[in-house]
């Protein structure tokens, strides 16, 4: 008897827990403070042209979804699009226009705004080619489905981003 109401009583937890809001598919995409960290490096060489480095602009979006953001990149002139670091459509919760200088460590920790689900990076190259200057990160979620922190790692080569990290 005390057998099949402790068996009972396990069962009922169990049910229970499969309630409980932690255990819900749904993520809370919510504001988070300080949640986002990006490192980046950059080269000596960076942004090479003519045998002389320059400085790079970078465009940090948060997004609710890729689809627009991989749609203007594959358009005709999409990619300086990106690059005015604007709300280009309404999946666009954050924009961050920041210029790094050659052989400089660049670091910047973010506030992830409500919504957003993506990291969106666009290097303004010389050579401005989707395949060097482009490149995007997923927000992690934990066990229970609540985004984590995200921390990326970036290395600027002199024509492209070359080494990405994320953590």
């Amino acid at each position: 008897m005390t057998k099949n109401i402790l068996l009972v009583s396990i069962f009922a937890v169990s049910i229970a827990s499969c309630t409980h809001p932690l255990g819900n598919s749904q993520s809370k995409w919510e504001y988070e403070k300080s949640a986002i960290d990006l490192c980046i490096q950059s080269d000596p060489r960076l942004n090479l042209l003519q045998g002389k480095a320059h400085s790079l602009m970078v465009c940090i979006y948060h997004l609710r979804d890729l689809n627009g953001f991989n749609q203007l990149m594959d358009e005709n002139d999409g990619l300086s699009k990106l690059l005015e670091c604007g709300r280009f459509d309404t999946g666009v919760t954050y924009a961050k226009r920041i210029v790094v200088q050659p052989n400089q460590t660049t670091k910047e920790t973010m506030d992830r705004t409500e919504g957003a689900k993506y990291v969106g990076i666009v290097a303004g190259y010389y050579d401005l080619e989707k395949s060097n200057a482009v490149r995007s990160f997923q927000i992690p979620l934990s066990f229970f489905k609540n985004p984590k922190r995200l921390s990326i790692d970036l290395a600027l080569g002199s024509q492209g981003i070359k080494e990405i990290k994320e953590k």
